[in-house]
Order: structure tokens, then C-alpha cells, then sequence
């Protein structure tokens, strides 16, 4: 399997290793006070602004603050429609293909591949909180790690960040086919999550569209980064739940994992699940060690059963359109009727 891109399969940048460190502090202070899980969830809020990154110009930072609705206004979505799973579905479903559908209309390529690609995969997630109240307390966190951070990131010089990559093509957008592809993914994995009763029905959810790519190279190489990334995170997180150490040792290592996120950001591999399913583990399962086992059981097997729904619909698309490429040779090559 062949890499995407010319991309370094893994970088690490000591400038947003520094600067992340920096934005956990209270996150760390609140774990080694005792408080594993409330710690945990500071550094899951500091995500949306870790994923961004720090952009040279202090006027473009403020994406630091956008990145905080962008990512929790899908999530919060996603926890408002989980009690009801018939209207979960159809939304899940038709959020894609409307966003193809109507990216000819918007004339905004960027805008409209966000849509397709960010939005279903952050409602999955969504699905796995415990209704609006869950929703909003994520939203909160997310905003406050986001302020936080932008407030750290303003006293960066611009000369001391790398200048700012030069805007590319604009993507090209996927057909409706991709759109829809996109909605049964979501539909089969939360529907599954909803029948047979899963504790968190979005973690598949979440999984599958995550690698969900209309380029295929691309999602394979994004479904191997998912499992390998899922499995050791998980592991490590259970691990550590299971020693049972003192709430600093916890606090070091959540002080190590945010700071990972931020310097590996760029890596063409996709090592950025490692460390959330670290934290998601630790959160979820602290301080019972019985239940880390069962939460690793549960995060790796729904991830592998989501990547193998992505990759038999992105294998079934991809028949599809070479059928359909082949029947228009065939109607181009043959001559037209004469009346």
C-alpha cells in the first residue's frame, strides 16, 4: 500500500510541543490533584485548537477560536438526535449528499468538502453522549481549551512559526454516488450501534467515516493509521487504568499525550488516534481497572467493525464507477444509428 503523499510519515515540531504543553497545565493540575477523568476531559477540550494548529499571522489566529463551534456544533447535533435513532439515521444519511449536492451551488470547494468529510464522522461522535446536556458540557470545554490556547498562541512571534503553506487547487468535489455512500456508511454502522444496544452507538459510527475518502489510496492508508493508532492507544490507556498508579503519574503522562498531538500534527500517518483514544480510555474508565478491559474490547472491536463497513462500501464504489466508465467507452466506441 502505497502512502498518499510525500508528507513525512511522522514529524515532530518541538515549537506546538512547547506551546501545547503550555495549554495543559490546568489539565495537569487537575489530574495530580486527584482528579483523573475531569482532567482528562481539559484535555480532550484542547482538541479543536491542537488540530488546527497555530497559523503565523496573529490576524488568522482566531481560527484557534472558530475551531471550537466547528467541531462541537456537529458533535452537540449528534447528542441532541441520539434518543431518537429513526431521526439520527436520516440525518446522518442525508448531510452528505446534500453537501454534495448543493457544493456546485455554494462555490465554496473548501467549505463543501468540510461538510462531506468533518461533519458526519463529529455527529457519530455525538451519538455516543448522553443527550444535549453532554453535548453542550463538550461544546463548553471545547471553547474554553480553544480560548485558552488562543490566548497562549498570541504571544507567539510570527517569525518563530513556519510561513503559512500556499493555498493549493481547490479539492475537487465527489459526485452525489460518494455522497451516498458517505449516508449508508453512517446509517449501517449507527443503525448496528442501535440494534444490538452498544454502549457508545457512535465510536463505529465515528470510525468509519473518519477514513471515508473518495481518493482510495487515501482511505487505506487512513484505515491501516486508525487500527494500528486505535489498538495502542487503547492499550496503553487500559494498561495504564489497570496498574492503578498515583493521579501524577496520569497527570505526566495526559501532559505527554496533548503535547504529542500538537508536534506530530502534519504526520502523514494517522497517529492522531493514539492519543484521544488514551484520553477517551482513561476518562471513561478511571479508576476501575475491570471496566478498562471491557472499554478496550469494546473501542477496538467497533473500530475494526466500522472500518470494514468503510472499506466494503468504498470497495462497492469504486466497482460501480468502473462500470460506469467502462459502459460509456463502450457507448462512445459504438457507431450511432443512422436513420
Amino acid at each position: 500500500m502505497n502512502a498518499p503523499s510525500d508528507d513525512p510519515v511522522l514529524v515532530w515540531r518541538w515549537l506546538p510541543a512547547l506551546l501545547a504543553a503550555v495549554a495543559a497545565i490546568p489539565a495537569v493540575i487537575v489530574t495530580a490533584l486527584g482528579s483523573v477523568q475531569e482532567g482528562a476531559a481539559f484535555a480532550l477540550g484542547l482538541l479543536p485548537a491542537l488540530i488546527v494548529g497555530i497559523p503565523p499571522d496573529r490576524r488568522h489566529r482566531v481560527v484557534l477560536l472558530i475551531a471550537a463551534m466547528i467541531v462541537g456544533l456537529p458533535i452537540a447535533l449528534g447528542a441532541v438526535v441520539t434518543s431518537i435513532p429513526v431521526l439520527a439515521l436520516v440525518v446522518l444519511f442525508f448531510v452528505p449528499i446534500i453537501a454534495t449536492v448543493t457544493a456546485d451551488r455554494l462555490q465554496r470547494p473548501r467549505v463543501s468538502m468540510l461538510l462531506i468529510l468533518l461533519v458526519p464522522p463529529l455527529m457519530g461522535i455525538g451519538l455516543s453522549l448522553d443527550g444535549v446536556t453532554a453535548g453542550l458540557h463538550l461544546m463548553l470545554l471545547f471553547i474554553a481549551g480553544c480560548a485558552f490556547t488562543f490566548l497562549i498562541a498570541l504571544a507567539v512571534p510570527p517569525d518563530r512559526l513556519p510561513a503559512a503553506a500556499a493555498d493549493g487547487p481547490p479539492p475537487r468535489i465527489p459526485g452525489v454516488a460518494y455522497g451516498v455512500t458517505c449516508g449508508l456508511v453512517g446509517v449501517i454502522t449507527a443503525g448496528v450501534g442501535y440494534l444490538l444496544d452498544f454502549d457508545h452507538i457512535g465510536w463505529a459510527c465515528a470510525a468509519a467515516l473518519l477514513v471515508m475518502r473518495p481518493d482510495r489510496d487515501v482511505q487505506n492508508w487512513r484505515t491501516a493509521g486508525r487500527f494500528v493508532s486505535v489498538l495502542v492507544g487503547a492499550a496503553a490507556g487500559a494498561g495504564l487504568v489497570e496498574l492503578g498508579p498515583q493521579p501524577w503519574v496520569f497527570a505526566v503522562l495526559i501532559w505527554i499525550v496533548v503535547c504529542a498531538i500538537a508536534a506530530t500534527r502534519g504526520s502523514r500517518w494517522y497517529v492522531l488516534p493514539t492519543f484521544t483514544t488514551f484520553l477517551v480510555i482513561v476518562l471513561l474508565s478511571y479508576p476501575d481497572g475491570a471496566q478498562a478491559a471491557g472499554r478496550f474490547g469494546e473501542r477496538v472491536g467497533e473500530t475494526v467493525f466500522g472500518l470494514v463497513v468503510a472499506a466494503v462500501a468504498s470497495g462497492l464504489l469504486a466497482v460501480w464507477h468502473r462500470n460506469d466508465d467502462a459502459g460509456e467507452a463502450a457507448a462512445a466506441a459504438s457507431p450511432g444509428e443512422e436513420g
